[in-house]
């Protein structure tokens, strides 16, 4: 392991990261990128590193560009700041408003703008701006926000709700009111255990479902991301935006397109929704949008909206949200330069090219390695699936730790992707490189991954061979199982009591207690409130999981499998070899 860098002992003292382990930084330290030009990153090591991932998905124009950089300064010497509170304006907002609403087709409507600071923000305006118009229209009960499971939405308390990636909200409760989750189009672990094509897109169909469960005159909105993101870079079938949008129109739910990583070229096109020419009612933006210059965020909605609370708030009655840096003019004057770079370059049409070539070269590059289950991606989105075993497709005992491994190593090597997903290594480089640097990327990352499995493979092989000779028939028999295969050495210091409750036929109470170096394993007649925590799942969902037949992180991230109480606490038993 190299000794931290003076920047990285600096940071570890100080500085709280977000989305990262804590401990991670105090034991490892953070990368300290410098500086950056164009496609590359230079770290405080003095190594140049390719930026595959454009910072957070948003460099779409490459860093050090002087047009953008020069829109900056020029506005922060005639206008530092200003507020759009209170009706109060300046013209870099009302260019970057008029600009935006021109880009999408004005038989959508879509003509009117709230900026914001960021994505998170731009979620929580259109919520709050959803509820807002079904109230003025005086359907108050309209309040359900439907989202889907591996989606991202941001990390405020509202749009964390709306996540659908469940450690993203662990130990943040109580969750906030009025949301609701449904399947993910995640072909490749698809949760209803479906095939596509054959499935006939079911899991768009249950956006039906919950909306009748719900009951219409609840429901507000169904929110999307064109191309799931944070989730694992998971892009729908052929077909299932457009059959969200006749599901949405035949209810009368509005539709939220979060294109806070899709939008301004990154997957093809300059929104991802012009995939299928798919109307919303309201679009998210963020990233792309100042190619990550400055902090900025929109709300696009559409006159509908907009005329409706309008004409219907009482009196003076003010739209009473906001925040301090909502249209800050350095930010818009950084988003008018950067539209300018990418429509007059054509970055979507080069991230179409580019794109197609960098998953095909993958797939031949890696595409047949043990441990690669899936290459998938639109646009310069692309996405690696990893697998402990590519005939089942189980993932590793250790879910997050093969992604994260070559996360590691490719940065060692001079490429900067990102662990993301269940088990995905992410890279999303900006907008403008060539087939030269993708080739450049392609052969650090099938070093990255040799070098994993390498390391981690052998092991995990065993582990499978291993649960092949001890496949559980039934729930009893995977507690009579985990007694065998104790082992008080690990355990010793333990003082740990985890209970399973288990639902359906063949479920039941299992009380698991590892104390002193000693396990006892007990069937309960009903849950005991001395556990330190509680799992919960249906029997047969639970027995898939321990036969390798379901990811244990898919089922945790579809709250098929249940985790109430510390976390950490439950990693323990796998921590010991009993889980």
């Amino acid at each position: 392991m190299k000794p931290m860098t003076d920047l990285a002992r600096r940071d570890a003292a100080h500085l709280i990261h977000p989305v990262t382990a804590p401990r991670e930084m105090r034991e490892h330290g953070a990368r300290v990128v410098v500086s950056a030009d164009g496609c590359r990153l230079t770290d405080d090591r003095g190594r140049k590193i390719i930026d595959g991932f454009a910072g957070l998905w948003c460099v779409n124009v490459g860093h050090g560009r002087t047009e953008i950089i020069d829109a900056i300064t020029a506005q922060l010497r005639e206008l530092d700041y200003f507020t759009t509170f209170h009706g109060q304006s300046h013209p870099r907002a009302v260019e970057l408003a008029e600009r935006l609403c021109a880009m999408f087709p004005p038989a959508w409507g879509l003509d009117h703008v709230m900026f914001a600071s960021g994505g998170s923000e731009a979620n929580e305006t259109n919520i709050k701006l959803v509820r807002l118009y079904w109230a003025m229209r005086g359907e108050e009960r309209r309040t359900t926000i439907v989202a889907r499971h591996h989606g991202y939405h941001g990390l405020t308390v509202a749009t964390m709700t709306a996540t659908g990636i469940m450690p993203m909200r662990w130990h943040f409760g109580p969750l906030a009111p009025g949301f609701t989750h449904i399947a993910a189009p995640y072909c490749f672990r698809c949760e209803l255990g479906l095939r596509w094509p054959d499935c006939a897109l079911a899991c768009a169909d249950e956006l039906e479902a919950v909306i009748r469960r719900e009951g219409p005159e609840t429901v507000a909105a169904f929110i999307v991301e064109p191309v799931m993101g944070a989730g694992g870079i998971i892009p729908p079938p052929a077909g299932y935006l457009t059959r969200v949008r006749e599901l949405c129109d035949r209810y009368g739910i509005l539709l939220i397109c979060d294109e806070v990583v899709t939008g301004f070229g990154r997957t093809g096109r300059m929104f991802g929704v012009d995939h299928e020419g798919v109307r919303p009612d309201v679009v998210t933006l963020a990233k792309g949008l100042t190619s990550g210059y400055q902090p900025l965020g929109a709300s696009v909605v559409s006159a509908e909206i907009y005329d409706t609370i309008a004409e219907r708030l009482p009196g003076h009655m003010p739209l009473a949200h906001g925040f301090t840096y909502m249209g800050h003019p350095a930010g818009c004057a950084a988003a008018l330069a950067n539209l300018e770079i990418i429509e007059r370059e054509d970055l979507p049409a080069n991230a179409a090219t580019v794109g197609d070539y960098l998953r095909d070269r993958l797939r031949e590059a890696i595409g047949e390695r043990p441990s690669v289950g899936e290459i998938r991606g639109q646009g310069l989105m692309v996405g690696v699936e990893l697998v402990a075993d590519r005939e089942t497709g189980r993932g590793f005992s250790m879910p997050h730790s093969a992604c994260t491994r070559v996360e590691a190593e490719a940065w060692e090597r001079g490429l900067y992707v990102r662990a993301m997903g269940t088990e995905v290594v992410g890279l999303a480089p900006p907008l403008c490189i060539d087939r030269d640097l993708a080739d450049e990327m392609i052969r650090v990352l099938a070093e990255a991954v040799e070098a994993m499995e390498a390391d981690l493979l052998p092991a995990e092989q065993a582990r499978i061979a291993r649960a092949a000779t001890r496949r559980a028939r039934d729930c009893a028999e995977v507690f009579e199982q985990m007694a065998r295969r104790f082992d008080p050495a690990r355990a010793a210091g333990e003082d740990l009591v985890v209970q399973f409750a288990l639902g359906g036929d063949g479920g039941g109470v299992w009380v698991v207690t590892v104390r002193d170096a000693t396990l006892v394993v007990e069937r309960a007649d009903a849950e005991i409130d001395a556990a330190d925590v509680t799992i919960r799942a249906e029997a047969a969902d639970y027995l898939r999981i321990v036969n390798g037949e379901l990811s244990g992180a898919d089922a945790f991230s579809t709250r098929r499998l249940r985790i109430d109480g510390d976390l950490a606490r439950a990693a323990r038993l796998g921590e010991l070899g009993l889980v």
